[in-house]
C-alpha cells in the first residue's frame, strides 16, 4: 500500500520534472485511484508537498501545483541573496571539508547539467551547490532554513531551466556563474565570492520575474 511520504515523493517528482504543469488541480480520488491508496493518504501527502510549498490549498477550489507570483519570486530571492552572501562572505575562515563540499558540488551541477540541461536533477544539482555555499557559515540552524525553501527553489529554477533549454542557451553559460562563485570561494577571497553570488542573482532574478508575469 502506498503510504503518504512514497505518494508526496512520486508527485514532487512528476512536478519538478514539469509533468505537471503549475497550476494544475491535485483532485484526491484522482489520486487516490493513480496511485492504489485511500483518500486520506492523498490528502496527507498533498499537505506534505503544501508545506513545501509546490502545492497550495484554496477554499473552495482544492489543491493544486504552485504557481509562483513576483511576491514569492522577490521573497526566495531576498532569502538566497541574504543567505548565500553570508555563506560567500565565510569563505575565508571556513573549513577545507566545506570548501571541498562546494568543490564537489559544482562537479555534480556540472554533470547534471551535461547529461540533461532541461531536468529535474540539474535543478536539484543547482540548489545543492547553492545550499553547500549557505553551508559554509558553519550554522545548522541555517542550513534548516535554507532546506525549508529547497524544494521551493527548486521548483523555481527548473522553470528557469526549461527555458534555457529552449531558448538554445548553452550548457557552458548555464553552469559558468556557479564556476565564478566556485573559483571565487576556492581562492578564498570573500568579496569576490559575494560578488560573484550577487552577479548570479541579480541575472536570474529578473529573468525569473519575466518568467512568472508572462504566465
Amino acid at each position: 500500500m502506498s503510504t503518504p511520504s512514497a505518494v508526496a515523493a512520486a508527485l514532487r517528482a512528476q512536478i519538478l520534472a514539469l509533468d505537471i504543469a503549475p497550476g494544475t488541480p491535485l483532485r484526491e480520488v484522482a489520486l487516490s485511484a493513480e496511485h492504489g491508496c485511500s483518500r486520506r493518504t492523498a490528502r496527507e501527502a498533498l499537505q506534505e508537498l503544501a508545506r513545501e510549498r509546490l502545492v497550495i490549498h484554496e477554499p473552495n477550489r482544492g489543491a493544486s501545483v504552485r504557481v509562483f507570483t513576483a511576491a514569492d519570486i522577490r521573497d526566495l530571492y531576498l532569502v538566497r541573496r541574504t543567505l548565500e552572501g553570508q555563506g560567500a562572505a565565510a569563505c575565508h575562515t571556513a573549513p577545507a571539508s566545506r570548501l571541498r563540499a562546494v568543490a564537489d558540488a559544482c562537479d555534480r551541477l556540472a554533470t547534471a547539467a551535461q547529461a540533461d540541461q532541461d531536468s529535474a536533477a540539474h535543478a536539484l544539482a543547482d540548489l545543492r551547490f547553492h545550499a553547500s555555499v549557505v553551508a559554509l557559515i558553519g550554522s545548522d540552524r541555517i542550513d534548516r532554513m535554507f532546506e525549508q525553501i529547497s524544494t521551493e527553489m527548486a521548483f523555481a529554477i527548473r522553470l528557469i531551466l526549461q527555458r534555457e533549454t529552449a531558448d538554445r542557451v548553452p550548457v557552458d553559460a548555464v553552469i559558468a556563474d556557479h564556476i565564478s562563485i566556485r573559483d571565487a570561494v576556492l581562492a578564498r577571497d570573500p568579496i569576490a565570492a559575494q560578488r560573484a553570488v550577487h552577479a548570479h542573482i541579480d541575472d536570474y532574478e529578473p529573468q525569473l520575474l519575466r518568467l512568472v508575469s508572462a504566465a
